[in-house]
């Protein structure tokens, strides 16, 4: 069960995006050979390539969210150390989790209001509120991807050696050595630095 959940939280939105697109591609595929070879078209398509295409795009933006692949400017907060940026990242994340959260009761009544008109699509006949459930979806798999980065800015912008997947270079031993560095101060860095240099220079002397 532990590993089954794991799996889930690493891979859920890339397997399903995955999926999607394969399904897009041999749905199209099929529709050409139709079309150039047999001389004849499906009715149903292009509705449901665009119907999973939805999909995508709205899991794409949890599936972004949980990877920090965003447009972005990163200049100014570039100049500051490590925990200054985690800091603005645990701002930032904070705003982002209450706007999603506040989308959430409009997407649920958004897909209500399909479900109550029992509405179907035109050539597939299928009820709309498979459809309309893509931004419900998405936000509640929104907010806990921020939620979880949150998380882990707020614990990177406490001093904590945290393993963060999504910024690999933070999970090195060398970042683990600036963070303990920021948390004791930049003297005590240069310093421990300073000593290492001699120790290994003193090393080489002696063998010489």
């Amino acid at each position: 069960m532990k590993k089954s959940l794991h799996w889930l939280d690493e891979n859920l939105e890339e397997f399903i995006l995955v999926l999607f697109l394969i399904a897009m591609t041999l749905i199209m595929g099929i529709q050409v050979f139709c079309r150039y070879v047999l001389g004849m078209s499906l009715s149903w398509s292009e509705e449901l390539t665009r119907y999973l295409f939805i999909w995508c795009g709205f899991l794409s933006v949890s599936y972004c969210s949980k990877k920090c692949l965003s447009i972005k400017i990163e200049q100014f907060v570039a100049i500051f150390p490590r925990r200054g940026k985690a800091l603005f990242k645990v701002v930032n994340h904070t705003f982002e989790l209450i706007f999603f959260i506040y989308m959430i009761p409009f997407a649920w009544s958004y897909m209500m209001s399909s479900v109550h008109s029992g509405q179907l699509s035109p050539a597939c006949g299928i009820p709309m509120y498979y459809v309309q459930a893509a931004p419900l979806v998405s936000f509640v798999l929104v907010a806990f991807r921020v939620l979880q980065r949150w998380v882990i800015e707020f614990r990177v912008a406490r001093g904590e050696n945290v393993f963060d997947p999504a910024h690999p270079e933070r999970n090195t031993p060398v970042s683990f050595i600036q963070a303990n560095a920021e948390s004791l101060g930049e003297n005590a860095l240069e310093s421990g630095i300073d000593n290492r240099i001699n120790t290994i220079k003193n090393s080489n002397e002696e063998e010489r």
